[in-house]
């Protein structure tokens, strides 16, 4: 089994990263947008770690990508923030949906809304981790035999 920790909308604080990534052992961390400072300090702090990140809204002056893609034991993951993709006006995710559709990726991550959300549509995986700063959430992708399974879990 492969296990992906999932970050987003960090701004500035990434004690709850640091704390997850310290406890569960992981073959990869996400980091969907809203600091990329964050993603990269995380970078430093964590060498060993494959760390996967996208600029978000508040990333203006980033030279970070808009969207990245990855794969994991043949599991295509589409990362983006959100804000391109109108995930805080579209309550199905239509466009999200879509571009991982069109990228042939079976999981979206995406941040952005600061809410948490794990489910499927329309044949991809959905998988929001919520904000770490706000809401002392994170997400977890979990590869097993080819098939992927998502969540995301409140610290408390």
């Amino acid at each position: 089994m492969k296990r992906i920790l999932v970050f987003s909308d960090t701004h500035g604080n990434t004690n709850l990263c640091r704390n997850i990534i310290d406890r569960i052992p992981c073959d990869m961390i996400i980091h969907a947008g809203d600091y990329v400072s964050d993603a990269q300090e995380l970078k430093k702090l964590y060498p060993d770690k494959d760390i996967l990140y996208v600029k978000g809204n508040c990333d203006t002056f980033s030279y970070a990508p808009t969207h990245e893609i990855t794969e994991l034991d043949g599991v295509r993951i589409f990362v983006a923030h959100g804000h391109e993709q109108r995930v805080k006006y579209e309550y199905d995710y239509a466009t999200m949906v879509r571009a991982a559709q069109e990228h042939n990726c079976s999981v979206a991550v995406f941040g952005h809304t600061h809410i948490e959300y794990a489910e499927e549509s329309d044949g991809v995986y959905l998988l929001n981790p919520g904000s770490a700063k706000y809401g002392s959430t994170y997400g977890v992708i979990e590869i097993e035999d080819g098939a992927p399974s998502i969540c995301f879990i409140e610290e408390r």
